[in-house]
């Protein structure tokens, strides 16, 4: 079968199918099975279990700092969170001050026009007792010489002089009562004034501290959002790791699997093995086939239709299908880079994946190999070098090879 057809073959197969047709394709082409199941040297079993022993260990120690990246986060964020509300605090009291100082604005308003009417009117009163007391002195001379001059009555004078003058008191009594109020007024002024002045110092402290609780809120969150980046990359590296740890098992599984069949069990059996069928030996390895100057790779084994075709050793299928040339093939990997290769079958009884123990059924004799005569044809390969298989079977082998 054309190299080509096989692989087009091998991209319609599942993925757990494919390794099974590449080995079979290096067996019928001659290749190194390792140069096909990877194009890289694999690594030793040592120095997967050392990777994933370091991957550990980063993962550990990540775990540590994602761990105390996060008490910090917390730790931040309930500092982020005093901050905020220490700048809330502030601006309430901010605009609570603000609200104070309009209300002593419009008192020291209400009372500069109290302190300027009542000094409009003590000014009017000043006014008035000034004119009261030019007009009783006048009124004086004038009584006083009248009363001489005329012979007027001097009790009428007197009682005039003494109504002058209780009137003249009862002004200065005014006067001095509006020039107490006015002080009081004053007074009142200078305290709200005092007191203004000393609600806009606190204004500004208040103002000084909501800007220092701002900037420590703008510095948390800063270093909150740089511990949260921290956060995610590491997170996104734990994953990482994780994913390669995961792939490194799966490798050192493989490897592990790989060593444990190095177990020289197949070699071991050489020349004891049984022949996959009973029959009459029809080519021998090495022989010229009829056509062409082709030779043989195995044995042909002429067998009755349907006889039963056995496994010659353990070992798991890694192919049991058709394929042009051999007719319905079975291939079985004993470990160790050795397979054998049964074809030519009518009909085949076990999927790969299989595991067969030695001298299991794996098939019936058939005629689908292209020759005129029912039989198997049988190979052993060791890493695709195609051996002869009469030095693996025991000396019970008897048959005599076609005249």
């Amino acid at each position: 079968m054309p190299i080509q057809s096989i692989l087009h073959r091998c991209h319609r197969l599942s993925a757990g199918d494919r390794p099974r047709v590449l080995i079979l394709l290096a067996l019928l082409t001659g290749c190194s099975l390792t140069g096909i199941a990877t194009a890289e040297t694999p690594k030793s079993l040592e120095e997967v279990e050392q990777q994933i022993l370091d991957t550990s260990e980063r993962l550990k120690a990540l775990d540590d700092e994602i761990a105390s990246s996060r008490e910090l986060k917390q730790k931040l964020q309930s500092a982020l969170e005093t901050a905020r509300s220490n700048v809330g605090e502030r601006e309430a009291r901010l605009k609570q001050l603000d609200e104070d100082i309009a209300r002593f604005d419009r008192k020291l308003d209400s009372l500069s026009a109290m302190v300027a009417d009542a000094q409009s009117l003590m000014e009017a009163r000043r006014q008035a007792l000034a004119k009261a007391l030019r007009n009783a002195q006048t009124i004086g001379k004038q009584t006083t010489l009248k009363v001489v001059l005329q012979h007027d009555d001097p009790a009428l004078a007197d009682r005039l002089s003494v109504y002058t003058e209780h009137v003249l008191e009862a002004q200065n009594r005014t006067i001095a009562e509006q020039v107490s109020q006015l002080n009081r007024l004053q007074a009142a002024h200078e305290t709200a004034l005092k007191d203004r002045n000393w609600l806009n110092y606190i204004k500004k402290k208040a103002a000084q501290q909501k800007e220092g609780y701002a900037s420590d809120a703008s510095s948390r969150q800063e270093s909150l959002g740089q511990v949260e980046a921290e956060l995610s990359q590491k997170t996104r590296t734990v994953a990482q790791l994780k994913a390669d740890q995961s792939r490194l098992q799966s490798l050192m599984d493989e490897l592990r699997t790989v060593d444990s069949s190095r177990s020289g069990y197949f070699a071991a059996g050489k020349g004891d093995y049984p022949a996959p069928v009973e029959g009459e030996l029809y080519a021998r390895f090495d022989d010229i086939k009829s056509v062409g100057k082709l030779r043989w790779s195995g044995l042909f084994i002429k067998a009755g239709l349907g006889q039963p075709v056995r496994s010659v050793a353990d070992g798991e299928v890694v192919y049991s299908d058709y394929l042009r040339g051999f007719g319905m093939l079975v291939v079985i990997d004993h470990g160790d880079g050795y397979s054998s290769l049964y074809g030519g079958n009518r009909e085949v009884s076990v999927t790969p994946g299989q595991w067969v123990e030695s001298g299991a059924t794996i098939a019936t004799v058939g005629d689908s190999g292209g020759q005129n005569f029912s039989g198997v044809y049988f190979e052993i390969r060791h890493n695709a070098t195609a051996e002869d298989p009469e030095k693996w079977l025991s000396t019970d082998f008897q048959m005599a090879k076609r005249p």
